[in-house]
């Protein structure tokens, strides 16, 4: 008998792609059943989130539900109906970290609507991200999903395709050219706290240019920072293309398939290099704890501060100036590039953790 399976999942680009490995290996564990993608749409006036169905393949889910957000007694009835109307015999709880009222909330919510529930257990409060033995790493997100559900999450090149069409790849072929050596950039970010900045950006294309062997510089982001990438294309001295706002995001995907390196800030760019295992190197602020939203690759160098405050979750940081991502400088960036260039693969996975500073007090960091 054919079942009705539904993934809950909720958040941006990267927090999907994130998620692929799990939502395959679901599938899996559920060959022959219908499954659902249950998910909330961004709002209307972010232009830099998009639905999932713009992203993912078509073939990873049968159905795709969009609940309502919002906590008034209107939103809260028809996302009730919308449950009961979907006639789940189960459901994959993979949504991000609660605490306990939050929990109980949807606790109680699920077993009005009698859906079972996978991932909401008691003890799901304090399923964090733990920390890796030896290592100044946390589990990464997907690891954390993974246990929260009872399952070991895989990683591999398969797991987490997109499944680019080559349709797909005609069409990034026909907009890139044909260049011997592309380097990809995406300056974009949610969040501000995650900028590393136009003058740190400006710096490194500018050293980029004197690596010869690069032939071609491609933005790609959303429509809203298509300007901020026009600015850095005035510090190349070659052909450059800026791809902001005027591909969709699976043709986006295409093109970094093509090409050599991609650079970028924790962003649903930098995860959909992953997805289609293209070399990283990748700039993050350390509002996260390490290793939690680092990419699924193992090409990939990280540039992320240990300091005190790492993990704060802050959106913004005025009083310190952001000093966790600025303290990175564009020479270690650069570096980074250059040796991606120049090998196939990375060897391991490479991270740098810039310590200059870390222990002095605030007030004496500039």
């Amino acid at each position: 008998m054919t079942r009705r399976i539904g993934i809950l999942r909720t958040g941006s680009i990267g927090d999907h792609l994130i998620a692929v490995p799990l939502y395959r290996q679901i599938k899996e564990a559920h060959a022959g059943d219908t499954l659902l993608l249950v998910c909330n749409l961004p709002a209307p006036d972010n232009r830099k989130l998009v639905g999932p169905a713009s992203f993912l393949p078509e073939s990873l889910f049968d159905e795709w539900l969009n609940y309502p957000v919002g906590s008034d007694w209107n939103t809260i009835k028809e996302t009730y109906r919308l449950f009961r109307n979907a006639d789940l015999d189960l459901l994959y709880y993979l949504m991000p970290r609660r605490n306990a009222m939050k929990l109980w909330r949807d606790r109680v919510f699920f077993w009005l609507t009698r859906v079972p529930v996978i991932g909401l257990g008691k003890g799901a409060a304090a399923r964090g991200a733990q920390p890796l033995a030896n290592s100044n790493l946390v589990e990464h997100e997907t690891d954390r999903l993974a246990r929260s559900i009872a399952m070991q999450a895989r990683n591999t090149p398969r797991d987490r395709s997109i499944d680019v069409t080559d349709s797909e790849r005609a069409e990034a072929r026909a907009a890139l050219g044909q260049p011997e050596c592309a380097v990809v950039i995406s300056i974009g970010t949610k969040l501000i706290v995650n900028d590393w900045g136009l003058d740190k950006w400006s710096l490194l294309v500018s050293s980029l240019a004197t690596v010869s062997k690069i032939d071609r510089l491609v933005l790609i982001g959303s429509a809203d920072e298509y300007a901020y990438s026009e600015a850095l294309r005035q510090h190349w001295p070659r052909e450059s293309l800026n791809f902001c706002g005027r591909l969709s995001p699976r043709v986006s995907a295409a093109v970094l398939g093509e090409a050599n390196l991609f650079i970028g800030h924790d962003s649903g760019p930098m995860h959909m290099a992953a997805a289609v295992d293209v070399p990283i190197v990748a700039v993050f602020s350390s509002r996260n704890p390490p290793g939690l939203w680092f990419p699924l690759s193992e090409n990939k160098r990280i540039h992320y501060s240990i300091i005190e405050c790492m993990g704060c979750g802050r959106l913004t940081c005025e009083d310190l100036n952001k000093e966790c991502i600025r303290r990175i400088t564009v020479k270690e960036v650069f570096d980074s590039c250059v040796a991606a260039l120049g090998s196939e693969k990375s060897s391991g996975n490479v991270f740098q953790f810039p310590r200059n500073r870390a222990n002095q007090p605030r007030a004496q960091r500039a």
